[in-house]
């Protein structure tokens, strides 16, 4: 319940700060806020599909074949993480801020359409 706790209070926040934001520029109209929700979204989004793309282990034979092509001429193992280690269950707390701010744009871009 606290890891879901986390991400849903940051994306409130960045709601709130994107409405007071609006509100300072004097553009609180529900297209502008859908924008603004939208590209505020955005870079969670981008990191949430990269990790989760990254854990569900698709780059891990290039990432394994790479390391292998470098390591042939320095004749040493190289022990690190493999890429579907790196991004695991960790994607879900970038995704649910961005669907909070997606579904308030959707929301906002319906309202507009009344």
């Amino acid at each position: 319940m606290k890891n879901k706790l986390f991400p849903i209070s940051i994306g409130s926040g960045l709601l709130i700060l994107t409405v007071v934001y609006s509100a300072f520029q004097n553009d609180l109209t529900a297209v502008a806020l859908s924008n603004r929700f939208f590209l505020v979204s955005l870079p969670f989004l981008i990191i949430g599909i990269l990790l989760w793309i990254f854990s569900s282990g698709f780059f891990d034979y290039f990432q394994h074949s790479m390391k292998q092509a470098v390591n042939r001429k320095q004749k040493k193992k190289s022990e690190g993480l493999t890429l579907s280690e790196v991004g695991q269950g960790r994607y879900f707390f970038w995704l649910i801020i961005a669907a909070i701010l997606i579904v308030a744009s959707i929301f906002c871009v319906i309202l507009a359409m009344i």
